[in-house]
């Protein structure tokens, strides 16, 4: 019989096949003596059913039995996935070369020949089980380190940080086995938490919990995920229904879904110089639906797989940050100061782009030169800084008149702006035209000393084409700039549409 300790703290669950009710007496003895959990089988067939509902630990197993012999309960087990790895003895009265092949042969681990030392059985049991131990632990070791190795180079390759969040919960969860986990993210003022777009569950039944979560908000120093945040330290609970509220106020929810243990990590950014922690990136929270009690390795591991993110989602904001100051640098290199539309050099790339574009689909392509009437007169009438109000009020009221995202509005030069209409046919770039005029009207900007009205007024000259390979942009501009000599020439305040001339 075994003692309090042994049947509270057994060493191993070993299970001992054998058709003989002497060895397996004899074999249960021993082994209880010294702290086994012992499962006994007559037969093979039983031998099956008992490893199946309840796998043990190492499996002690006779050779010659009635109706199924050890070699074919090996040959099964070795066959059937969660069972292969469990470490077999062969215990037999056989001791032929041929029979010690076939064990072997079969999956065996090892072999004890009848009639057995109880000392040499407990050697090669316990042998047999640290073997084991240190496979199973270097197949932790594996998963880990594969889990480290597939995070790194998905992190790598996200395209922004929820992705990146995502891939890592998922990853996560499946190699430690945990099954929900979910990424909590300060808010753009830094005073409370919320609920990230990334998450992962391994049961439809999680959902519900995640559509609860997503709706909350954890306020600064609120709530398992906002103390994590306060305390930048990794913490875990065993079982979140033992918990009061203010530490996990979704303790109900959680039990409806079956969720009980829970561990929450900090993704820090760290100060480059000095190295201490400095913000509080996000919070990493996993939950088990049995309770948590996370091992060692376990918890390197995941610290080690923190700092890989924190330093993707600095280096994320950081490229984020650098994109954004890119843009703008392009957006002002692209853009008159003055009038705060597309400049020149804008205006020759996006017309040489849209004659290409225009070429290869034979679509047509208009453009409108107009300038303002007697400019000079108001400058020197009003002065330079009305003049240039005058400007950003023409600029304002002309890029009214942009009905497509497509279309572009330039300064050309001085009080000069052109304006590029691609798909668009001479008709429709005439009615822009009369559009930019008649807004322009609307305004009633003085200009006392203009020659053909009370108001400021503009000219407007119009070309359009169906672009070929024989013609050049410079072509389209020239010819709008004749239509725009002509305007000025019957009178200025008008739009004039002069088709481009036939390509000798």
């Amino acid at each position: 019989m075994m003692n309090q300790r042994s049947a509270s703290n057994p060493k191993a669950n070993v299970l001992v096949v054998d058709d003989t009710p002497v060895n397996l007496l004899l074999l249960n003895q021993i082994l209880c003596r010294h702290n086994y959990k012992i499962r006994v089988a007559p037969n093979g067939k039983m031998a099956l059913k008992s490893v199946f509902a309840n796998p043990p630990d190492l499996i002690l197993l006779d050779i010659k039995m009635p109706d199924m012999d050890g070699y074919e309960v090996c040959r099964q087990l070795k066959l059937n996935p969660e069972t292969e790895e469990i470490p077999i003895i062969f215990i037999s009265a056989l001791d032929g070369a041929i029979d010690k092949v076939t064990a072997f042969n079969l999956g065996g681990v090892d072999y004890i020949t009848k009639p057995f030392e109880p000392v040499e059985v407990l050697a090669r049991i316990e042998h047999q089980l640290q073997l084991r131990e240190l496979m199973v632990e270097l197949k932790s070791q594996n998963a880990q380190l594969q889990l480290l190795l597939t995070t790194t180079q998905s992190i790598n390759e996200a395209l922004d940080i929820d992705s990146a969040l995502a891939i890592i919960l998922e990853k996560v969860c499946l190699t430690l086995g945990w099954d929900f986990g979910e990424a909590w993210m300060p808010d753009d003022s830094a005073t409370k938490l919320v609920y990230g777009q990334a998450w992962y569950g391994n049961d439809a039944k999680l959902a519900e919990f995640h559509d609860y979560s997503k709706n909350q908000d954890v306020f600064h120093c609120r709530g398992f995920a906002a103390r994590i945040w306060e305390e930048q330290d990794l913490k875990w609970i065993a079982d979140a229904s033992q918990e009061e509220s203010e530490m996990f106020s979704r303790a109900d929810i959680a039990a409806t879904a079956g969720l009980k243990g829970m561990l929450g990590i900090p993704i820090l950014l760290r100060d480059s110089t000095t190295g201490d922690n400095s913000e509080v990136l996000a919070v990493l929270v996993f939950f088990q639906k049995n309770e948590m009690q996370p091992d060692r390795r376990s918890l390197e591991l995941l610290k080690a797989v923190a700092s890989q993110l924190g330093s993707m989602i600095q280096r994320k904001k950081t490229e984020a940050a650098l994109k954004k100051a890119n843009l703008e640098l392009e957006r002002l290199a692209n853009l008159d100061s003055l009038t705060q539309v597309a400049n020149r050099r804008r205006f020759d790339d996006y017309l040489e782009l849209e004659w290409n574009h225009a070429q290869r689909e034979k679509h047509p392509l208009s453009l409108i030169l107009f300038d303002l009437d007697y400019f000079k007169a108001y400058n020197d009438y009003y002065g330079h800084q009305a003049g240039d109000r005058c400007l950003q009020q023409v600029a304002r009221s002309a890029g009214s008149a942009v009905a497509r995202k497509t279309d572009l509005l330039a300064r050309y030069g001085g009080e000069e702006f052109v304006m590029i209409l691609p798909n668009t046919p001479g008709s429709g770039a005439l009615t822009v035209a009369e559009t930019i005029r008649d807004r322009l009207k609307q305004l009633q900007i003085p200009h006392l000393d203009s020659r053909v009205s009370p108001w400021v007024t503009v000219s407007l000259g119009i070309a359009t084409t169906i672009p070929t390979a024989q013609e050049q942009p410079e072509s389209l501009i020239a010819a709008a700039d004749a239509a725009l000599y002509e305007a000025k020439s019957q009178g200025r305040d008008r739009a004039i549409l002069k088709p481009l001339p036939p390509n000798p």
